[in-house]
């Protein structure tokens, strides 16, 4: 799998330019309230032909260690995912490593970096994808 493919994918739908910073972030946030952040997320299968990402937004708090919130699909290709609102939980530790749930159809580990990009690897469909997220809503930039 390339991650540059994966990269631009995402970069094409949330209309974002890909450069990351490799530092994870503190990614908790003390504030109260805490306030969601919108992600444009895309995934390709980590092995064999990768073709078009899956793709989809998200509004997530990291607060506390916690990760909360929601994803909806939004591929150009078939996805059960489209469409549909699902929710988000998991954990987040201060040196930036996370982990959640996108309802019972993906998990997820991976990073989240200084720029906020999260970048891992997701379990869906029975397999393993590449996943990432930036900052930002599809067509907008933060």
């Amino acid at each position: 799998m390339n991650i540059l493919k994966l990269a631009s994918a995402i970069a094409a739908v949330a209309g974002l330019s890909f450069l990351g910073s490799a530092i994870p972030a503190m990614a908790t946030t003390n504030s109260t309230p805490a306030i969601p952040t919108p992600y444009v997320a895309a995934f390709t299968p980590a092995f064999g032909l990768s073709g078009m990402p899956y793709a989809g937004q998200m509004q997530l708090t990291m607060s506390n260690g916690t990760v909360t919130g929601t994803y909806t699909g939004i591929s150009i290709r078939p996805d059960p995912l489209n469409g549909r609102i699902v929710p988000v939980t998991g954990t987040v530790s201060d040196d930036g490593h996370v982990q959640f749930y996108v309802g019972n159809a993906m998990s997820f580990t991976g990073e989240v970096y200084a720029d906020g990009t999260i970048s891992g690897s997701a379990n869906y469909r029975g397999g393993i994808w590449d996943f990432m997220a930036k900052p930002g809503m599809p067509g907008r930039t933060f």
